[in-house]
């Protein structure tokens, strides 16, 4: 246009370079890079609400396999730790060996430099013929001296350890049983026989109770153990209380078939085994003596104490006694677990006649207050003062595993179910205080019940087929359902007692609650049940599901 304004109407305004202006576009920022257009798939709302669906599926999944590998890297953490811990063990172990075996070198070395002092000091003026006794009796002095020590030495290391003939036994023992436990474990019901099995239970607390009195009318009120004995049609259950006997009932006949005396304090623990024609029961009192008595079933012969023992020291009393099922007529086994933190192995044998002690397994510090075997017969587990479980492997005699809850208070009462997958615990410190269950094969805490309505929680126990947990108290007795830890499928109420003068409130409570009769496991018409509970302040036993 001849460099002129084509707006200016005068036709006079020059236009030059100057006078252009530079336009910047919105990618100039980005180095010049005009920004794409948006995809045809997201011009549209839905295709909008598609795409953020796709990205928060992908958030998803990346979390999930985050998570998955989080799990992962626990459970190696956890198996690591272990290890570690079983390093640190073996390890203390040796050190304790080397240090053993430095005091004896250097003990060794000791006697052997005072016998060459002995050999090189002048001779004494004495007569030939008498200097020769005097040396050959100092001789036969410290020969003896160092048998003796030797000899005690030996039989002080083998309290640690369990001999090796015992421990032979028990493995065999262990074999046996653990295809049994292995059978339980792989018990599968269907749903219209889980109904059946609940139904059974449920019934209970609509039935008749039964209440026998056991002991001494004389005595003090209390039920403070129980145990339950089978062996085939034959039913017992075996008791211990305030008048320092343990009962023998029949529950089939309603007949007491023998009374065990001889303790000077009250029974607090009692355990008891069929072998042929006889019944092997175990006690522990409060005078600190554990007793084996033997009682001849469907006889009048008086039952016969085969052998008593006493605990290690002045005031350690039994919390727990247990016949090992490697027991025979002929020698029986005991493991006890004391107050002072010791689990001993007693041995009666036939041919010796006296309740000899073989082991003594001790933690430093630990106060028992409970205990349990597995059982396979190979694992025996105590329940301390200060809320910890203590998992004892009998085979190498050494701590497996400790776990600690209940708020730091005493385990009172301990059971392991027939699979022995699980172990139940409680505690009689406070009112409606949990049951906790641990999963024995992670060694940790499952899950905790509460127990409203039961009271101080006096005693825990499994059925024999692993599918129900009973746990009874001064208050009443509940069945729940294993893995289903709050389903309670029976409810039997037992009224509180008036209270014992002079008990303080805190103290825990002493009792036992025991299952019997054909068992769930049975087919049709045979398929029966029955309960049995008794607790300290209250004299009788009750039983439910028993005519």
């Amino acid at each position: 246009n001849g460099g002129v304004d084509p707006f200016d109407a005068s036709g006079t305004r020059r236009l030059d370079e100057s006078n252009l202006v530079e336009l910047q576009s919105a990618a100039a920022g980005n180095n010049g890079v005009a920004a794409p257009p948006r995809p045809p798939k997201a011009t549209s709302l839905p295709s909008l609400l598609g795409m953020l669906q796709n990205e928060f599926d992908a958030v998803l999944l990346e979390l999930y396999d985050t998570r998955k590998a989080l799990e992962e890297t626990r459970r190696e953490l956890s198996s690591a730790l272990y290890q570690n811990d079983a390093a640190v063990r073996v390890v203390a172990r040796v050190v304790r060996e080397r240090d053993e075996a430095r005091g004896k070198l250097e003990e060794f070395l000791a006697n052997d430099q005072r016998m060459e002092a002995t050999v090189a000091a002048p001779p004494a003026v004495v007569e030939p013929q008498k200097r020769g006794r005097e040396e050959e009796g100092a001789d036969e002095d410290v020969a003896a001296k160092k048998a003796k020590t030797d000899g005690e030495e030996s039989a002080e290391a083998d309290l640690t350890k369990i001999p090796a003939d015992e421990l032979s036994a028990m493995n065999a023992t262990w074999k046996k049983l653990s295809k049994g436990r292995k059978a339980i474990a792989k018990l599968k019901r269907s749903p219209e026989e889980i109904e059946k099995n609940e139904a059974l239970l449920g019934a209970l607390s609509e039935g008749n109770e039964k209440k026998v009195n056991l002991g001494k009318s004389s005595a003090k009120a209390g039920v403070l153990c129980m145990a339950s004995v089978k062996s085939g049609d034959s039913e017992y259950v075996v008791t211990g209380g305030h008048d320092n006997t343990a009962i023998v009932y029949d529950v089939s006949s309603g007949k007491i078939v023998a009374t065990l005396a001889g303790a000077s304090g009250a029974v607090t623990a009692v355990h008891g085994m069929i072998v042929g024609d006889k019944m092997l029961v175990a006690s522990g009192s409060l005078d600190g003596s554990i007793r084996v008595y033997s009682v001849t079933l469907n006889s009048d012969d008086e039952p016969s104490l085969l052998g008593n023992a006493k605990g290690s020291a002045e005031g350690t009393n039994p919390v727990e006694v247990t016949i090992h099922p490697s027991s025979t007529s002929d020698e029986a086994r005991v493991l006890v677990a004391s107050s002072e933190g010791s689990i001993s192995l007693y041995k009666w044998s036939k041919s010796s006649g006296e309740l000899d002690l073989l082991t003594r397994l001790e933690k430093e510090g630990a106060k028992l207050s409970s205990g349990c075997m597995h059982p396979d017969g190979l694992i025996y587990i105590a329940g301390t003062a200060e809320g910890e479980l203590i998992v004892w492997d009998l085979k190498t005699q050494a701590v497996a595993g400790t776990l600690k809850g209940h708020d730091g208070n005493s385990i009172d009462c301990i059971a392991i179910s027939e699979n022995g997958y699980h172990v139940a615990t409680s505690t009689a410190s406070s009112p409606d205080s949990p049951v906790h269950v641990w999963d024995l094969r992670k060694l940790k805490l499952a899950t905790t019940i509460a127990t409203t309505d039961v009271g101080k929680v006096a005693s825990v126990a499994f059925d024999p087929t692993a599918s129900y947990l009973a746990y009874s108290g001064d208050g009443s007795a509940k069945v729940c359902v294993v893995k289903d830890w709050d389903r309670v499928v029976c409810t039997l109420n037992v009224p509180k007692s008036g209270g014992k003068k002079g008990k303080k409130e805190e103290e825990g409570l002493m009792g036992g609650i025991v299952w019997g009769g054909k068992g769930l496991s049975a087919e049709g018409e045979e398929k029966k049940v029955w309960l049995a509970t008794g607790c300290d302040g209250q004299r009788p036993v009750r039983f439910w599901g028993v005519e």
